[in-house]
């Protein structure tokens, strides 16, 4: 029982802080994952869970408690898998988010999800069967999973720092960016000056682009604009998965990812273009048509 113990607070710590960190790289996309619950203010509980992720894998990697560190670990998954249930159930939430940047790897339909978290509260039994020791000197295991926590937080907020910090350009330079962006466009899709479109650049197995779509689909129901064109990275089999899931409303055309980067630096991206020009850009998660009707 000892050796699976062991086995079974090393797997564990090593999922729990490749979930935190993979979080953490894509920091923005996982805060925008969570306003999908409901609530914009859901977003700050991005960090929160990072570090709560962080302590619990160091915990359980260096062995600290492991039999309590086993049962919390086992409280948070079945929490999470709740909160998830709800997602599915009552929010049409299909991914996660599990693994933040690393998803598109280890997230499929939503049953996988639970299927997963069951496979890992059944890891920690050994853990949580263990016969518990006094520990003497917990405080360097303490510090170093306090450290770990600390750079998973850290790289948390640099990820979020650049994704929400405007870049300092004149208006000269924003407006030559927006003109050779729609002379790419063009040459990809005849686009007539006297209608509007709305155009979303983005990708088939992108958490957040997917998180997005629903909303950009509103601004055809909605008659918003006169057309919605999507704009993806051809992905085949990410192409086949997200339209059984979605099932799409709007034309959507492909492009390999050389040509959407010429296109544009960041995906998601969502243009509004009307007489011929890019009028605004919203880049990330598309809240709602409203946010175009002036």
């Amino acid at each position: 029982m000892k050796y699976l113990s062991y086995i079974s607070t090393t797997l564990l710590g090593l999922m729990f802080l490749l979930s935190a960190f993979a979080k953490a790289w894509d920091a923005e996309a996982f805060a925008m994952m969570l306003i999908q619950y409901g609530q914009e203010w859901f977003s700050v509980g991005a960090p929160i869970l990072i570090a709560i992720e962080s302590l619990l894998g160091m915990a359980l990697l260096l062995r600290v408690k492991p039999r309590w560190s086993a049962c919390a670990a086992d409280i948070f998954l079945i929490g999470v898998s709740a909160i998830f249930a709800y997602g599915v159930l009552a929010r049409g939430i299909q991914d996660c988010g599990c693994f933040g940047a690393l998803s598109r790897w280890f997230t499929g339909k939503p049953w996988t999800t639970f299927v997963r978290n069951a496979i890992f509260v059944c890891i920690s039994i050994p853990a949580i069967l263990e016969k518990p020791k006094t520990e003497r000197n917990i405080w360097p295991k303490l510090f170093a999973g306090m450290a770990v926590a600390t750079v998973a937080c850290f790289i948390c907020g640099l990820a979020m720092r650049e994704s929400f910090e405007l870049p300092k350009t004149s208006v000269a330079e924003k407006e030559e960016s927006r003109a050779q962006t729609m002379e790419r466009l063009n040459a990809l899709y005849p686009f007539d000056a006297d209608s509007t479109y709305i155009v979303y650049l983005f990708s088939f197995s992108c958490p957040h682009c997917q998180n997005s779509i629903a909303n950009v689909q509103q601004f055809q129901q909605f008659h918003v604009v006169d057309k919605v064109l999507g704009i993806a990275i051809e992905d085949e089999e990410a192409q086949e998965r997200f339209n059984r899931i979605y099932q799409p409303e709007i034309e959507i055309m492909t492009v390999p990812n050389d040509d959407m980067a010429m296109i544009t630096g960041q995906i998601p991206i969502c243009l509004l273009i009307k007489e011929g020009a890019i009028k605004h850009a919203e880049s990330g998660f598309v809240t709602s048509p409203g946010i175009f009707i002036k």
